[in-house]
């Protein structure tokens, strides 16, 4: 739509000398001359103005235009908003997952040290064990050598038993 008014006056300007030399009957057929040099001159226009134009009429923005880019601006906004709202829901997360790996940093040192106590406790009772293996060892022998001499005793009674009944037979 932009290149409409500027294409009817560049196909004008080359007809306006052929214009003053004509007369006024030949008026329907300067029309039809001009459709046709606009024809021709159309995608000549559109070639030289490329994609950025010839900077004629960029800044004037109809007001379609104006509330094209309003309503991406807003779009734009409403979607950075977004962004910023996702990024402190993200930074909050990050937040409760460093303070969720400190508590289990303190939990982990406590199990460290609980751990110790219980290898310190593991190791006294083992060696606690071991000691009252060797006392019953000892008492297990010290048993015996007293069952032996409780043993020895009824037998050397016995005997002196029969010695005395035979002696006094």
């Amino acid at each position: 739509s932009r290149l409409e008014p500027e294409q009817s006056s560049m196909s004008k300007s080359p007809l306006s000398p052929e214009k003053s030399s004509q007369n006024s009957s030949d008026d329907s057929e300067e029309k039809l001359s001009a459709e046709e040099s606009k024809d021709r001159n159309l995608p000549d226009a559109q070639s030289n103005l490329g994609l950025w134009g010839d900077g004629k009429g960029e800044d004037e923005l109809s007001p379609e235009e104006i509330q094209m880019f309003e309503q991406e601006n807003q779009r734009l906004v409403g979607e950075m908003n977004n962004l910023f709202d996702e990024v402190r829901q993200i930074e909050g997360k990050v937040v409760e997952i460093s303070r969720l790996q400190e508590i289990f940093t303190e939990k982990v040192l406590q199990q460290e040290t609980d751990i110790d106590n219980i290898h310190q406790l593991v190791v006294g009772a083992t060696e606690n064990i071991k000691e009252g293996n060797e006392d019953i060892r000892e008492a297990i022998k010290n048993n015996a050598g007293f069952r032996v001499w409780i043993l020895f005793f009824l037998v050397m009674c016995s005997f002196s038993l029969l010695f005395l009944d035979w002696y006094d037979n």
